[in-house]
């Protein structure tokens, strides 16, 4: 279209001079969304497995199961809320953060807080990314 044929028109021509997409048939659309189906990664994303095993005190561990997580009360949720604000760290969502995250882990897998101040910042961050998930995560 010239510049000229423009000025002339009304904005409701304009409109109608815009090339729109034919709508897509469901079945077309369904096959662009992603799949929605559970892998088994999703299934067990609280066992958190090492890229490398970890020695911590002469033992090794290929990962950690966090599935703890599950049994937690109320007033373990408070205890941890208490430890994370003694650590000095400020954040408004605490459960999204490392600290939080190791000390939850701590709970749910009776390990000591040294085996998760030791372990590469790698592992840290899968571990975090699983509390989170558990604590974000909808059933």
């Amino acid at each position: 279209m010239s510049k000229e044929y423009m000025t002339d028109m009304s904005h409701e021509e304009m409109i109608e001079e815009i090339p729109v997409a034919t709508p897509t048939p469901d079945e077309e659309v369904a096959k662009l969304l992603p799949a929605t189906e559970e892998s088994e990664d999703d299934e067990n994303y609280l066992i958190v497995k090492f890229a490398k095993p970890f020695d911590f005190e002469g033992q090794k561990y290929d990962g950690i199961d966090l599935s703890g997580l599950e049994d937690i009360k109320g007033r373990e949720l408070t205890a941890l809320e208490k430890a994370f604000g003694k650590s000095g760290i400020v954040s408004t969502m605490p459960e999204t953060t490392a600290t939080y995250a190791k000390l939850a882990a701590t709970k749910a897998t009776g390990l000591p807080a040294e085996f998760f101040e030791e372990l590469p910042g790698k592992e840290v961050r899968k571990i975090k990314t699983a509390v989170t998930r558990f604590f974000y995560d909808e059933d």
